[in-house]
């Protein structure tokens, strides 16, 4: 039977959101100009159907910083700092974090590291914060996969923000983007899988990419100027690159705030822009997972050449209009044919 869609808080721009971390890359190599590189294939085939940023600064935009990273980058994403740690802090900063204002405000989370979460809270924060380093939404044990993941995603009531952290054999901080690329084809569509068709049992043929649902998948790396990004899912323009020069860690942090109704955390999430250009500004076409222009930093008008006359007008309502006047002209085409073969049987008969 085709899946339902899920029940779930409603945010102004997803429901549910997805983070998959990925490491160590720069931007033209995994992603081009925008538009794919031939070293990552299936990142090209996600970037047809989704949004980009190609400035991206994974170490601090418009006169933020952000140092320490790996570990920085991750703590900032979350807590809205980089807490002036660097790579092989342990537990615990006592600081508040995003998984702190869900819980209060009734949003669910849960956090996955894969493999027994072999680099610890360098790229994985959640086991880094006291409010929730010991939370049993935290699945980093030795058995961890990629199929646990997609598990939480077909539940029947999926959390709000699920993160998924893979090993550096997986994640292009040890392995080439080659393998890194084929890594994610197969855990978001399965090895014989794609976009359009995911296998089941993959991340796209889950439960949260069921129509009806919105979700944000943001496929994110964690450093380096310009980083790669990318966002897919429901709403999400369609081979969208912004040309926006503002964002990083904190913009994706204040993503998340504005659309749940979060308060901030920091100064640094409050000054920072929350990407919102990068949803659609209509509702996607059903089977689609987004819409909008192609174009660099700007949406979309629609598709409605009948419409630049009276922009308030619809292109639905267009089509309402034009079908009644072409009725109304063939009810008075018929009208009038009947009306003058009456007129030649009278002529007829007075003969």
């Amino acid at each position: 039977m085709p899946a339902l869609p899920i029940a779930h808080a409603s945010g102004s721009g997803f429901d549910n959101i997805i983070i998959v971390a990925m490491e160590n890359q720069n931007y033209p190599d995994v992603m081009g100009n925008g538009t794919g590189s031939t070293n990552a294939p299936f990142i090209a085939s996600m970037l047809a159907a989704g949004s980009t940023i190609p400035l991206y600064h994974g170490y601090g935009a418009a006169g933020r910083s952000i140092t320490g990273c790996s570990a920085g980058c991750y703590t900032a994403l979350i807590s809205g700092s980089d807490q002036g740690i660097s790579d092989g802090y342990s537990c615990c900063i006592n600081a508040p974090t995003l998984m702190d204002k869900m819980i209060s405000a009734g949003l669910s989370w849960q956090a996955y590291c894969e493999s027994g979460c072999p680099r610890g809270n360098d790229h994985f924060p959640f086991t880094g914060f006291a409010s929730i380093a010991s939370s049993p939404n935290i699945f980093a044990s030795s058995s961890v996969s990629t199929a646990d993941f997609v598990a939480a995603s077909n539940s029947a009531t999926p959390p709000n923000l699920l993160w998924f952290t893979p090993t550096d054999n997986h994640n292009m901080h040890d392995n080439s983007i080659q393998t890194g690329d084929t890594y994610l084809h197969n855990f978001f569509v399965g090895s014989t899988g794609s976009l359009a068709s995911p296998a089941r049992g993959s991340l796209l043929a889950s439960n949260l990419f069921q129509p009806g649902d919105r979700t944000l998948l943001l496929l994110w790396w964690d450093e380096y100027d310009p980083a790669p990004i990318l966002f897919y899912g429901t709403a999400v323009k369609h081979g969208f690159i912004s040309s926006s020069d503002v964002y990083d860690e904190f913009s994706i942090l204040h993503l998340m705030e504005d659309n749940w109704a979060l308060p901030t955390l920091t100064s640094n999430d409050a000054a920072a822009s929350s990407m919102t250009e990068i949803f659609a500004s209509s509702t996607p076409p059903p089977g689609g997972s987004g819409g909008g222009s192609t174009a660099s930093g700007g949406g979309s008008s629609g598709n409605c050449p009948l419409c630049s006359p009276f922009p308030g007008i619809s292109s639905t309502v267009w089509l309402i209009v034009i079908g009644g006047l072409v009725g109304l002209a063939a009810s008075l085409t018929l009208i009038t044919i009947r009306a003058q073969a009456n007129l030649a049987r009278t002529k007829r008969t007075m003969n």
